[in-house]
């Protein structure tokens, strides 16, 4: 049922470099259409561990200004949860938020849609954003539905990631720059190591880091001690340091 959309969204974003805004307001109009959506947003985490939103089509002032435009990740929200638990939430109780979100609550979505449903997008297997929509009818979680949504979202990941041409905050935490190989003590850092030093290069604490990757507290920090000793460092500002300003444009750090 949903093969003919991807392939028509894969389509549209092939074809030139489109704003988010842009892809929002395709993916509402024709991609989401066997959904009834009628909105849609992206947020995406922030330095400050924050989820922030970036964009958004089709989503009335009224509705949007109820709600803060960023939240801490330990927030109980549908986006935190999305990201925290690397899976969809379904929502199908529209107007009225569930009681597991009380911070929700208090503002019911009274602009007519029955269902909210929010995924992650990810990088390099790490969730770091969210695309969440709004649909007039109330759409139940099934495979068909959730193997769809995750195909946009990979779909999205490969375009947010590889063609930036979107928001000013998308472009300047994606910006790469020509810069020197450093002399790193032992070059043998793992898939899991790099995307640690990334994280670390974005103030994320250990804490915070495991959660999103799915470890625990401890396994992440043994990784940042190995780390340190890998590349010849003192502590996390060296760390983040050493990446901005010698490894991310290496080859084996372009996730």
């Amino acid at each position: 049922m949903f093969l003919a959309y991807v392939s028509e969204f894969i389509a549209f974003l092939s074809l030139k470099d489109r704003s988010l805004e842009e892809i929002l307001e395709h993916a509402v109009k024709q991609t989401f259409n066997p959904l009834e959506v009628t909105s849609a947003f992206i947020s995406q985490l922030n330095d400050k561990n924050q989820v922030e939103k970036v964009a958004s089509f089709g989503i009335l002032a009224e509705a949007s200004n109820k709600f803060d435009t960023s939240y801490d990740l330990e927030v109980k929200l549908p986006l935190t949860e999305a990201i925290n638990q690397h899976s969809t939430v379904w929502i199908n109780s529209l107007p009225d938020w569930p009681i597991e979100y009380p911070t929700l609550q208090a503002f019911p979505y009274n602009s007519g849609e029955k269902s909210f449903i929010c995924f992650p997008i990810e990088k390099s297997h790490t969730p770091v954003a969210v695309l969440g929509i709004f649909s007039l009818s109330v759409v139940h979680p099934d495979a068909e539905t959730d193997a769809f949504l995750k195909a946009i979202g990979h779909v999205m990941s490969l375009y947010m990631y590889r063609n930036i041409h979107a928001t000013p905050e998308f472009k300047n935490s994606m910006t790469k720059r020509t810069i020197h190989k450093p002399e790193v003590k032992d070059p043998r850092i793992t898939e899991r190591q790099r995307i640690i030093i990334r994280m670390i290069s974005e103030g994320r604490t250990n804490l915070a880091i495991s959660k999103l990757l799915g470890y625990s507290e401890s396994t992440i920090r043994q990784e940042t001690i190995k780390i340190y000793a890998k590349l010849g460092c003192n502590g996390r500002e060296e760390t983040a340091k050493i990446y901005r300003e010698h490894l991310i444009n290496t080859p084996d750090f372009q996730m």
